[in-house]
């Protein structure tokens, strides 16, 4: 069904971006030195903004009239620089980073019927 959906890198333009647009001004996603301070090696993408670009990627593979249902746990940071590559596995569908780290596991649900869960 899905075959290796990708991104393009995550910027820093857009997560400031989102930020705005979402009201989200967490220092974790924003300032460097705070996210330093909190063991990361730089600011990290918003988990939203994160599910939006895999979305996007999937509307892109199978078309938006395809999609029906789209859940989704995240399980790592995404940070500045990184692609999503969107991969099928056994029981749904993963999203790695740039380093190979599962960022977010995804079911996924299309309108004929196939389920990537």
């Amino acid at each position: 069904m899905i075959d290796g959906a990708t991104t393009n890198a995550i910027t820093r333009v857009q997560i400031a971006r989102y930020a705005g647009a979402v009201g989200d001004f967490n220092p974790i996603h924003i300032d460097d030195e705070f996210a330093q301070a909190a063991g990361l090696p730089s600011i990290i993408a918003h988990g939203p903004l994160t599910l939006t670009l895999v979305i996007d990627a999937l509307v892109a593979q199978l078309g938006v009239a395809q999609l029906r249902s789209f859940d989704a746990r995240l399980r790592a940071p995404v940070f500045p620089g990184d692609a999503l590559e969107i991969v099928s596995i056994d029981d749904g569908l993963e999203v790695r980073n740039s380093s190979g780290a599962v960022v977010a596991v995804v079911q996924l649900e299309t309108t004929d019927g196939a389920s990537a869960q």
